[in-house]
């Protein structure tokens, strides 16, 4: 009888003993089965962004493919333009008392100006030059250029301006008055140099940095483009290099900022600037 009670305990605790390895083999597959789970995950991820960087890195190549045979156009086109502008500056001097050829001159010189613009950016998007950080006063940039466009382009456009919050923030000036200067041009160019043109500049709220939006009343940008705005040879315009935003991108996104772009219905460029630039 012992002996048959001790045979049934015996049978009892190896049962128990076999549950709990199954158990245990059961617990170390499903965890199995979850890292497995997670390291496909990972690698979908890495492959992903593998994928993205393979991207950036063509995208990079073709641009300073791009950048190369642009700027050796936009020198062989700068040296004739210099001579055109300085022949119509002699022929201002010979016509002075003729002003219906004033006019024409006049004309002829701001093309020449429009045209030298585009050769700027040309260049300047093919340099890529590396920031040079300092204190600057972004109010003061953005009145400087609100006096500028006022006496190129008053009364036929409207400039509304507000100021506001701590106006210092560290960046790279010329670049800073570059990206302004391209986006106001591009919404004096929307509303054909006859509309409403609007920029504020304003503490960021979460943020230790700025924001700078610039508007305009004119018709929006198209749709189809919308989403791709910012990308080089990109233009809504059939006259425009597409250039000028590409530009305010590399140099936003070089002192780590963000510029986007929406209709509401018209166009409204949003730039978000750190305190200290990257």
């Amino acid at each position: 009888m012992f002996e048959e009670r001790k045979t049934q305990d015996t049978g009892s605790n190896s049962a128990t003993s076999l549950l709990g390895v199954i158990e245990r083999f059961n617990e170390s597959t499903a965890k199995l089965e979850s890292r497995h789970v997670e390291l496909l995950s990972e690698i979908a991820e890495l492959q992903e962004q593998l994928r993205q960087k393979d991207e950036e890195v063509k995208r990079a190549e073709r641009l300073a493919m791009l950048g190369e045979t642009a700027a050796g156009l936009a020198h062989e086109i700068r040296n004739p333009l210099g001579a055109i502008s300085l022949f119509v500056s002699m022929l201002r001097r010979d016509l002075k008392n003729r002003p219906e050829s004033i006019e024409l001159l006049d004309q002829i010189d701001r093309s020449i100006r429009s045209l030298d613009g585009v050769v700027s950016n040309v260049l300047h998007f093919a340099q890529n030059k590396r920031l040079r950080v300092s204190p600057i006063n972004l109010h003061s940039v953005a009145q400087e250029l609100h006096q500028h466009f006022s006496s190129l382009y008053s009364p036929q456009s409207q400039f509304e301006i507000k100021l506001s919050g701590s106006p210092f923030i560290m960046a790279d000036e010329q670049g800073v008055r570059q990206c302004l200067y391209n986006i106001i041009l591009n919404g004096l160019q929307a509303v054909s140099f006859a509309g409403t043109i609007s920029v504020s500049i304003s503490d960021a709220v979460d943020k230790d940095g700025v924001n700078v939006v610039v508007s305009d009343d004119g018709p929006g940008i198209p749709e189809q483009i919308l989403g791709r705005l910012f990308e080089p040879f990109t233009s809504g315009r059939r006259e425009g290099t597409g250039l000028g935003l590409s530009i305010v991108r590399r140099i936003v996104e070089a002192h780590g900022g963000q510029v986007t772009v929406r209709n509401t219905p018209s166009a409204q460029f949003s730039i978000f600037l750190p305190r200290r630039g990257s």
